[in-house]
């Protein structure tokens, strides 16, 4: 049952984050990308202290120099640059895009994990890596490469957001392991807020729209609790059960749901060549990182 746990775990998280697309899409057309990444976070923060406080024993509330400088460091990786990049990218680009080349993350994690001699580089692995940029040339069109290209800013922001993930699961696993992934969190989520809100203090002139319909409401509350707390917690528990590169691994179900929901909802039809680079970054995620036997 234990080695279970972890499996349907990161299979939930990628359930949530595929559908996040959508959310944050109906969110970016009212909110500068930075602005709100910095009040979702907030908000976030603020109710996963409360839960913290309620579920971590007293003596797991661990809060000294060394603590604070690491959950400083890892928000800063993973929520402020990996939130950053990914709701500017999402505003540049279009929802199947972002969904695809987030299935860069693997790759990326499997070759900062090879870098620090975490894991072994195999020629299989580096197939691999080769098929999933593959796939992303597929993707970009190649052949008409320009830097005036309508989603090129996007892309790039989305592929940044990759790596800064990936940096944060590697970096981050031993931390995670020593502490509660609930309580660790909270404090990455309050780190992560600051440098946010710093990142997007050009943005504090925007208006706040005096209504949100419901359609905005729903979007607000699946982004902060759905995909910010949840996710979130259940990728730090994770990493303390599983190496950093089958966490990672998990990420290629987004595109899927991410691809069909924006299907069905907006009228994004996948066409042919989006569905063959699909096809080639799965093959390499999968060569990439899924060990023999």
């Amino acid at each position: 049952m234990t080695s279970r746990l972890p499996i349907a775990a990161l299979i939930l998280v990628q359930l949530i984050f595929g559908f996040n697309y959508a959310a944050s899409k109906v969110i970016l057309e009212q909110y500068p990308p930075l602005l709100w990444g910095g009040i979702r976070m907030i908000i976030a923060a603020i109710l996963m202290f409360a839960c913290a406080f309620m579920v971590v024993p007293k003596s797991q509330r661990r809060i000294d120099r060394e603590f604070l400088f690491r959950t400083f460091l890892y928000a800063f990786f993973g929520i402020a640059l990996c939130q950053g990049f990914f709701l500017l990218g999402l505003r540049y680009t279009t929802t199947t895009n972002c969904a695809i080349l987030n299935t860069l993350t693997p790759i990326f994690t499997l070759m900062f994990a090879v870098l620090f001699k975490r894991e072994k580089w195999t020629v299989l692995r580096g197939l691999g890596f080769f098929i999933a940029v593959l796939g992303v040339l597929v993707l970009r069109r190649v052949e008409d490469f320009s830097l005036a290209s309508g989603t090129f800013k996007g892309d790039i922001f989305t592929m940044l957001s990759c790596t800064s993930l990936a940096l944060f699961f590697i970096l981050s696993r031993d931390f995670l392991k020593k502490n509660s992934p609930f309580w660790a969190t909270a404090w990455m989520f309050f780190f992560g807020a600051i440098l946010l809100m710093i990142a997007g203090a050009s943005d504090y002139a925007h208006v706040v729209p005096e209504h949100l319909d419901s359609r905005m409401w729903i979007a607000m509350t699946y982004s902060v609790v759905a995909a910010t707390m949840i996710t979130y917690f259940l990728n730090s528990w994770t990493l303390t059960k599983v190496n950093s590169s089958s966490v990672a691994l998990f990420i290629y179900l987004q595109p899927v749901i991410a691809v069909l929901n924006a299907w069905f909802s907006k009228d994004e039809v996948p066409s042919g060549r989006t569905l063959l680079a699909m096809i080639c970054i799965f093959t390499g995620v999968s060569l990439g990182v899924i060990k023999r036997g």
